[in-house]
């Protein structure tokens, strides 16, 4: 298992992600999921962007062993996925109410859109974990 610290300095090395340090913290941004590293006290959170409002919500402690049994990037993969799955839901939903409320074609023909650039998403990042197995 590996330790938060070990975590952080595999998201250092991301090519992916997005360098987000401040004066104050070192912070990484892939794929909707955020570390942060305060430069005081040394602490280390992970957040799920895409979760929160206007909050980022710190991932549980299931998706915290994850990423210190699996690493930094299998980590991130697993909650891109829950991400998606959540927003296909969503977009599941709305096009239920577009074909049960007679709404426009334009609406429903949005929904399916979205819906279909989720999916791709969805199976490039699936596909990205299975060559991680």
């Amino acid at each position: 298992m590996r330790g938060l610290e070990y975590i952080f300095k595999d998201a250092l090395l991301d090519e992916y992600s997005a360098d987000l340090d401040t004066a104050y913290s070192q912070a990484r941004l892939v794929f909707g999921v955020k570390i942060i590293k305060d430069r005081e006290s040394g602490d280390i959170q992970i957040y799920n962007t895409a979760q929160g409002g206007d909050y980022y919500e710190e991932i549980s402690y299931k998706e915290y062993k994850t990423f210190m049994e699996k690493g930094w990037r299998y980590g991130v993969y697993v909650i891109s996925l829950s991400n998606y799955r959540r927003k296909l839901e969503a977009i599941d939903r709305r096009i239920q109410e577009c074909i049960s409320q007679g709404a426009s074609k334009n609406a429903l023909h949005q929904a399916q859109d979205r819906r279909l650039r989720i999916m791709n998403r969805y199976s490039k990042i699936s596909n990205k974990l299975n060559l991680l197995n």
